[in-house]
């Protein structure tokens, strides 16, 4: 089977899932952002997922992001991680824990970045998009599992570090993002339980410290749900849904 015919097969279940979760709670798929999660993935792939009319991409590795981006026929050089990035044929976002010292090299190549889990973290992608003259958008990670391996704000905690976020002039706080617990796959069934309450706490959040005004103005979107548990946080109000073996298929090893 060829890569488009598989990639075609694997998004026509995803995108019938999403529809399905959509009218089990009442909600529009046209609100679902799906993020195809090229992490160990070639670019070749990535290329055939664009054909297929992907527009959101995911990485976590910032050399993964900038091996492989730009993509061909953007209008952008490659392996030049100088330019900005092209938002017409497709966004990439940034998905994974990223460390201070590597926001100058993938910046200029990602639009949005989901994993923003300090203010520290914020004030520096805030800085260097202003050495860079970009503007781009976050989402704030929240710890709502609880579980101390992961990185994130305390959902706890959330309301003392909004009063205390710095000015970000460079960049919009367009929302919040979590991880449902990481479980064995043989404990399904707790597992999207325990994933529905994780994904319930971060809409309400959101509910609970959007404002109409100042930096807080923006705050609309939930970045929730993978290959193992997408459907149940759409029914809980995911916007951004970011799956990788569920479209590539098993990620090949690097």
């Amino acid at each position: 089977m060829t890569t488009a015919t598989t990639l075609s097969k694997n998004l026509h279940f995803v995108e019938t899932r999403i529809r399905a979760a959509c009218e089990r709670s009442g909600r529009d798929p046209r609100e679902i952002r799906l993020v195809w999660v090229s992490k160990n993935n070639p670019q070749e792939s990535i290329l055939e997922a664009l054909r297929l009319g992907a527009h959101f991409f995911g990485e976590n590795r910032v050399q993964e992001v900038l091996e492989k981006f730009p993509l061909p026929g953007s209008g952008l050089p490659p392996g030049n991680s100088s330019v900005m990035v092209s938002t017409e044929a497709y966004e990439l976002h940034f998905i994974g824990r990223l460390q201070k010292n590597k926001v100058r090299k993938v910046l200029p190549l990602a639009s949005a970045f989901h994993s923003i889990d300090s203010l520290e973290l914020l004030e520096t992608v805030d800085r260097i998009a202003g050495d860079l003259g970009v503007k781009r958008e976050v989402f704030l990670q929240v710890n709502t599992s609880r579980e101390p391996a992961k990185g994130g704000f305390e959902p706890d905690n959330l309301a003392s570090v909004f009063e205390s976020l710095p000015p970000v002039p460079n960049l919009r706080i367009v929302g919040l993002m979590t991880m449902g617990p990481m479980e064995p796959m043989q404990d399904l069934e707790p597992s999207l339980d325990e994933a529905r309450q994780c994904f319930r706490e971060l809409n309400q959040l959101l509910k609970v410290h959007r404002k109409p005004s100042g930096p807080l103005k923006d705050l609309a979107w939930l970045s929730m749900g993978m290959t193992g548990d997408f459907e149940v946080a759409i029914e809980e109000g995911a916007h951004f849904i970011r799956i990788g073996t569920g479209l590539f298929g098993a990620r090949l090893p690097k």
